[in-house]
């Protein structure tokens, strides 16, 4: 074997290739040529998980390199065994790149697919690895894996990797500039994105090898069917995929397109994407990357079915770290019984619409794939760009974002126009060829595509879920009402989110099965700024048991409202009036039944829960009194201590989240104590006993303040208290508590989307 160095012929120097992207990597030759002189006493070195480089030159020529041999380079360590591609890089050179797993000495031969070369006839070298000892999180925690609950991304030490991607398809192509590509790597990395998906092969929207493909070395191929290849493409495209790792971004690398205007297996044909493919891994699978085997595929794929099916196929057995992979289509696999697949996660897509991008049934398409058995991580690798075409903005994006991570995926791939297509001034890189070349999507330039706000809250979305365990996450749509989101871990931590609605609407949401007994943290976080929105604290306590059945004391007053008012009635409101056995009144309606005035009494009725139902207790005037209501808009019972024409606070609420058409109110007072139970025969609520300020003696009554147009009261009955109030008496006056397993959330701080977060109080 010979190294990649040549000794000068008048000094002991070493010369290093130099190609770009290649500076900074530790060549193997050098360090065993040294030793073989004297001038080294040990082995190359290397760090774990990074690359580590070594450069075989061919003694025999070919007339083309890239397909007449293969060399492979057997990389092994005690039992285990990498087979590891190498490259050809011109002239007469062949490179490997190697990630060792793991600290320790290991061995590496070459093997040449040409008996004849010797090349592949060299000793065995060894190779030493220490631990990593930087601060690159892509190193740091080593290769990125499925987890083992099969629903998201980790590290090789278990910590969770959350995919936020970027779409940067031509990127490598010569109109982004070696500058341009560092500008937009650190504003990205600053922004919080960990992938960035790029191609490595023929673009969409473009013929094959058009010059507009071309980076600083040239086009990749110098044919259509990929046999031969140009190293010097692939140099600069090694600089930028680098930068990209090293600034802690993966790469997440297309190898090519197939949708029907630049159908890739259609002009290529399998053969020439598997020698693509077996570059790429032999370049590239030593960084930590994910596979994206071709953009817009037939889904067949997927389950192993097909011409690319083929391919993935190929990829996989060439590959020695298996590199994670997925392919680009519209919807998730088939999960038919029985099936194989060729990915590891599942790649979706939405709609370039804005419209249509947040449609409920196109948010499904994430939950729908979630669902599919066995489980396998899946997240929406291309919808609707920021920008494109002038729409999907902001709160586009935020709302397909969190729709996504809420249903259930492991990461999300945001785009913005501009961006995918490198597009700069003057040429905008994307005069689509399904528009025979005539028609451009976006004359945005990539540098005012990155100033997009979407970029920047998507980084927040990510920074809030990683302070929780968000890789533990599951969705829970039974936790919230209709057009929300919600997943969580029950009993820790619950993240609904609520997009926006109609201008001028503050109104919250709802957070159904609450665990009893847990006490949570209540927060409204602004998905658009990263503010947060204290809400108090919040903690089922379970339903109060009703202090009282009903009347067992004598009556004192009963109306079933069937003949005339022979004056027992005043009203000090709007009239009521006496109709088929009912009461009927409208809004505000305060009637009041003169002959009796009690301090410690028992009233019920029965109404209709369409409209506000109230039992007034100790009426003094219109401006003070006590009244006992169930109001219908905000779906609770409660007691207002009216005193001097305010409401004051509602007493004792309880949240009533079902409830028939009919409902029987019954309300008490007895001292300073009051309360009041509702029941539609099925279910049955009830306040916790309260203190009220009015303490006087007053007569009772039948109210409806403003929420419905007509109530209906009837069978009226008034008794003598029957109840003890101070021992029945509960934490009533405890912020947060609640009765019931549904909690009405605060209106939100303003009409927008909004995070819901409620996490556990520790004790």
């Amino acid at each position: 074997m010979n190294s990649n160095l040549s000794r000068s012929a008048n000094a002991t120097r070493w010369r290093f290739s130099n190609r770009p992207g290649g500076g900074n990597f530790l060549v193997a030759g050098f360090l065993v040529f040294l030793g073989s002189l004297g001038l080294a006493s040990r082995a190359p070195a290397a760090e774990q998980w990074s690359v580590f480089e070594s450069t075989f030159t061919s003694a025999k020529s070919y007339d083309n390199p890239f397909v007449d041999v293969q060399v492979d380079v057997v990389f092994r360590r005690g039992d285990q065994q990498w087979l590891v591609p190498a490259f050809w890089a011109g002239g007469g050179q062949w490179t490997v790149r190697f990630a060792p797993p793991a600290p320790g000495d290991y061995t590496f031969q070459a093997r040449c697919s040409d008996p004849a070369n010797p090349m592949g006839n060299g000793a065995a070298q060894v190779l030493h690895v220490t631990a990593y000892t930087g601060d690159n999180p892509l190193l740091k925690h080593g290769f990125i894996r499925v987890s083992g609950d099969q629903r998201h991304f980790e590290h090789a030490d278990g910590t969770p990797f959350l995919w936020l991607g970027d779409t940067w398809w031509k990127n490598l192509c010569q109109r982004m500039t070696w500058e341009g590509f560092q500008e937009l790597t650190a504003d990205r990395r600053a922004k919080g994105f960990s992938v960035v998906q790029i191609v490595c092969g023929p673009y969409p929207d473009e013929g094959f090898l058009e010059p507009r493909l071309a980076n600083e070395g040239g086009l990749p191929y110098a044919s259509i069917k990929f046999d031969r290849v140009n190293p010097k493409y692939f140099d600069y495209a090694d600089r930028r995929l680098k930068h990209l790792v090293d600034a802690g971004l993966s790469p997440a690398i297309v190898g090519a397109w197939g949708r029907g205007d630049c159908n890739s297996m259609e002009a290529i044909g399998a053969a020439g994407l598997k020698r693509h493919w077996r570059y790429l891994v032999a370049r590239y699978s030593a960084y930590p990357v994910f596979w994206i085997l071709a953009g817009e595929i037939p889904e067949e794929t997927k389950w192993g079915q097909g011409p690319w099916a083929e391919v993935a196929g190929y990829l996989r057995s060439i590959d020695p770290y298996h590199r994670l992979l997925t392919c680009h289509t519209g919807h998730g696999r088939r999960g038919a019984k029985g099936d194989s697949h060729v990915i590891d996660f599942d790649m979706v897509g939405g709609s370039h619409d804005e419209r249509v991008a947040v449609e409920a049934k196109t948010l499904a398409i994430v939950a729908t794939a979630y669902a599919k058995d066995p489980p396998m991580p899946v997240l929406v690798g291309e919808t609707c760009y920021e920008g494109h075409m002038q729409q999907g903005f902001g709160d586009v994006q935020r709302r397909m974002f969190w729709g996504s991570m809420l249903s259930g995926a492991a990461g999300h791939t945001y785009g913005a126009a501009g961006i995918w297509h490198a597009s700069v001034e003057g040429d905008p890189g994307c005069a689509s060829a399904a528009f025979g070349g005539s028609k451009v999507y976006d004359w945005t330039t990539w540098q005012e595509g990155m100033r997009y706000p979407g970029a920047t809250q998507l980084g927040i979305g990510r920074k809030l879920l990683e302070q929780y365990p968000w890789s533990r996450f599951a969705p829970h749509p039974e936790w919230t009402g209709t057009n929300c989101i919600a997943a969580g871990i029950p009993g820790e931590v619950r993240f609904i989110y609520q997009p926006r609605r109609g201008i001028y609407n503050w109104e919250g949401t709802v957070v159904k099965r609450l665990e009893r007994g847990v006490t949570y943290h209540v927060f409204y976080f602004d998905p658009a700024t990263g503010r947060r929105f204290d809400q108090g604290t919040v903690m089922y306590a379970g339903p109060t048991a009703p202090p009282f059945a009903g009347h067992t004391k004598p009556m004192l007053f009963e109306d079933r409202f069937e003949g005339p008012d022979t004056g027992a009635w005043k009203d000090y409101g709007t009239p009521a009036r006496r109709e088929n056995a009912r009461l009927v009144g409208g809004k505000g309606m305060v009637t009041i039944a003169e002959r009796i005035s009690e301090l410690d009494l028992m009233a019920s009725v029965d109404a209709h829960s369409d409209a506000e139902a109230g039992v007034i207790l100790r009426f003094h005037d219109p401006q003070n009194y006590l009244v006992a209501l169930y109001s219908p808009l905000l779906k609770a019972i409660f007691l207002h201590d009216r005193q001097n024409g305010q409401w004051g606070g509602m007493l004792g609420r309880v949240d009533v989240p079902e409830v028939g058409a009919k409902i029987h109110l019954l309300a008490a007072a007895c001292g300073e104590f009051a309360a009041l139970v509702l029941t539609d025969g099925q279910r049955t609520y009830a306040t916790p006993v309260v203190k009220v300020g009015n303490t006087t003696a007053g007569k009772t009554g039948l109210w409806l303040f403003q929420i419905g147009e007509r109530q209906e009261f009837s069978r009226f009955a008034v008794s003598a208290t029957p109840f003890d109030p101070p021992q029945g008496l509960v934490e009533a006056s405890v912020p947060g508590v609640i009765r019931t397993d549904e909690y009405r959330t605060p209106n939100v701080p303003s009409p927008q989307d909004w995070v819901l977060v409620l996490e556990r109080l520790k004790p």
